[in-house]
């Protein structure tokens, strides 16, 4: 069975909230490698909680935000202690919502995952019927070798 045929793997979980520092990567015309800026968006966050003496890969999220199908923006998220109530350097604090959320698991190969993703959206949210959640942003909750991308549903 090729990749393209294969069945997604997709379950739906009531996510807790969480508590992160975070960077927002804002994507412009100038951007010529959107993946690196991301990244090195993610290693300045992770690089400020390590110094504040917090294990900066307790949870790695990417909370997406979309305007018109388009990215607008990212914040690239470490999950941080609930003391820790201000950033610096550029890194905020926030608190991601929980709530229902529709969940894809994918194997961190980027051949697999837009074509993963475009099938959830194409395929599997009108074969399920779910409405998603606009006002909240999806996440990518990574690991060392899978992404879970997560959609806010009613």
């Amino acid at each position: 069975m090729s990749d393209s045929a294969a069945a997604l793997s997709v379950s739906i979980q009531e996510l807790s909230p969480v508590h992160v520092a975070y960077l927002t990567y804002h994507p412009n015309a100038e951007s010529t490698d959107m993946h690196a800026e991301i990244g090195a968006c993610f290693r300045r966050v992770q690089t400020w909680v390590r110094e504040l003496g917090h294990d900066p890969f307790t949870l790695t999220v990417g909370a997406v935000r979309l305007v018109n199908g388009q990215l607008a923006s990212y914040d690239c998220c470490a999950q941080v202690p609930a003391d820790v109530t201000r950033g610096s350097d550029g890194v905020d604090i926030q608190d991601l919502p929980g709530g229902r959320y529709a969940v894809l698991s994918i194997v961190k190969d980027p051949q697999i995952i837009g074509p993963a993703i475009g099938r959830f959206h194409q395929e599997y949210v009108p074969q399920q019927n779910l409405t998603l959640d606009g006002a909240r942003p999806t996440y990518e909750i990574y690991d060392d070798k899978t992404m879970q991308y997560c959609v806010p549903i009613f």
